[in-house]
This record gives structure tokens, C-alpha cells and sequence, in this order.
């Protein structure tokens, strides 16, 4: 007898439950304004709307232009019309645009102009300062010297032998320009101005003063050499000054003096009656 398995029986499928959403109901989103806050919103983001549209509007060269422009500066060689051409180009935008680095550059390649700064005075106007350079002295033939020893590529033929004449073989501008300073004041006792300063290439010193006098002072002990050529013009040649030719500094003890010749003597006089 075979025994019979009982059947099993098959689980009932479970109906899921759907909840039916009325007809005519509305659907209703996930999040809340809240409306009374955004007045409040709107208060903290109105100023920086106001920025941003104030930044475009200086950003346009039309708007806001330079209306004037004022040039400044002790200005002895220099005419205010000579720059005009250079700013004029600079100048047709607004003061927020304008390239002031590049306005300054372009000034400052003229020979004249030592330094250029600009001051922006709001709304419309700019202002251009000038420093200009200060020649004390010609620098060989062709150039000058302002009061740093550095060289000016301009020239100033009514200056000259008003300003004295630096020359040296090697181009130390301003090692001649301190040199000669201190001349001047190794020499402030002496009438005649000095119209010439050389050093050669050894380093040695001659000075030409405007009588013409040459005076080789050397490489060496200069300031007591001058300060004693003072003291003995003053006691021996200051009348004969004019009818010396060279003074030779380079003595232990003294100088030595060249005079002019009798023929040098007559074409000055001829010269001066001319």
C-alpha cells in the first residue's frame, strides 16, 4: 500500500491596496513659499543689482568721459602744448578705463620728462604731474646730465657755457656728476667758473675755467691740491689770472704754471675788441 502525499496547498496572492485619489482634487507640491519673506530677499539683493549695473555702465568709454584734462609741474624747459599730443590719444575713454600706466610710460620717453604721475579727480577730470629733468651739466658733445648723473638724450645749445662740459671715457655719468659737486666746493672760494671737467683713462682730472685757465690736477689728493691752488691765487696770482695758460697741480709741495705766449695774448685782446 503506498501511502499518499498529502497535497499542498497554494498560497493566496495578496491584493495590493490602492488609495484612489478623488476626482477633482488638486496636487499639491512638496515645498512651502514662504511669501512674506521675500520682500525681504529682494531688499538684500537690490544693492548688488544696482552695483552690477553701475559696473557695466563705467565699463562703456562713453559714459563718464574726461572732460578735462590739467597739466602741472615746474616746468623751465618743457611747454604744456608739447604733451598734449601725447595725452590727447590717452584721454578718450572715462577715468575708470583710462590706461594710467600706459599714459605715464608713453610721457616719460620724452628726454624732458623725468617722471610722470596722474591723479584721478572724479568725475571727469584728470590731472598730470610732471617732474622734469634738471641738467647740471653737458655730457660730451651730445648729451646731458641731470643731477642723478644720468644721461638726458636732449640738447640746450643756450646753456651752452652757462653749464659746465663733463667728459669721461667710461660712461659713469654719475661718479663725474658727485666729483664735480665736490670741485665746486673744494673751489667756492675761486671767482672763475669752471666750464669744463674731464677725466681720462687712467682717472686722472683737469678742470678749464671760463678765462680759459687749464688746470691738470691728477689722480690723487685732489681735494688738497685745489684747496691749495685757491690759497696761492689769492695770494699771488690774482692779478695775472688772465694771462695764465696751465696750472700743474701735480707737485708735492706747489704748482707749476704755463703763461701764455705773447701771440695768445694778441688774439685775445683781438677776439674781445671784435
Amino acid at each position: 500500500m503506498v501511502a499518499q502525499t498529502p497535497k499542498r496547498k497554494r498560497p493566496q496572492a495578496t491584493r495590493r491596496k490602492t488609495v484612489k485619489q478623488p476626482i477633482g482634487a488638486k496636487w499639491k507640491p512638496s515645498f512651502h513659499i514662504n511669501w512674506s519673506r521675500v520682500p525681504a530677499v529682494l531688499l538684500m539683493l537690490a544693492p548688488l543689482l544696482l552695483i552690477l549695473a553701475g559696473y557695466i555702465w563705467i565699463n562703456r568709454p562713453e559714459n563718464l568721459t574726461i572732460q578735462a584734462v590739467e597739466v602741472t609741474g615746474d616746468l623751465q624747459y618743457l611747454k604744456k602744448e608739447d604733451l598734449r599730443p601725447i595725452i590727447a590719444p590717452f584721454v578718450k575713454t572715462n577715468l575708470h578705463l583710462l590706461d594710467a600706466k600706459g599714459l605715464e610710460t608713453e610721457l616719460e620717453f620724452n628726454a624732458w620728462v623725468y617722471s610722470a604721475s596722474l591723479t584721478k579727480l572724479w568725475p571727469n577730470k584728470l590731472r598730470v604731474t610732471i617732474h622734469e629733468e634738471r641738467p647740471i651739466a653737458f655730457w660730451g658733445e651730445d648729451s646731458m646730465l641731470n643731477e642723478f648723473g644720468e644721461i638726458i638724450d636732449a640738447e640746450l645749445p643756450e646753456k651752452a657755457g652757462q653749464l659746465p662740459v663733463l667728459y669721461s671715457p667710461e660712461d659713469n655719468g654719475r661718479s663725474m656728476v658727485e666729483s664735480y659737486l665736490k670741485v665746486q666746493q673744494w673751489t667756492q672760494d675761486f671767482p672763475a667758473a669752471i666750464v669744463e671737467f674731464r677725466e681720462d683713462a687712467r682717472g686722472s682730472w683737469q678742470l678749464r675755467l671760463a678765462s680759459g685757465l687749464i688746470v691738470n690736477i691728477g689722480r690723487e689728493k685732489q681735494e688738497k691740491r685745489l684747496r691749495r691752488f685757491v690759497v696761492g691765487y689769492k695770494h699771488e696770482l690774482v692779478d695775472l689770472i688772465n694771462k695764465i695758460h696751465t696750472v700743474d697741480l701735480r707737485y708735492t709741495n706747489g704748482f707749476a704754471v704755463k703763461w701764455k705766449s705773447d701771440w695768445q695774448l694778441k688774439q685775445e685782446a683781438s677776439k674781445k675788441k671784435g
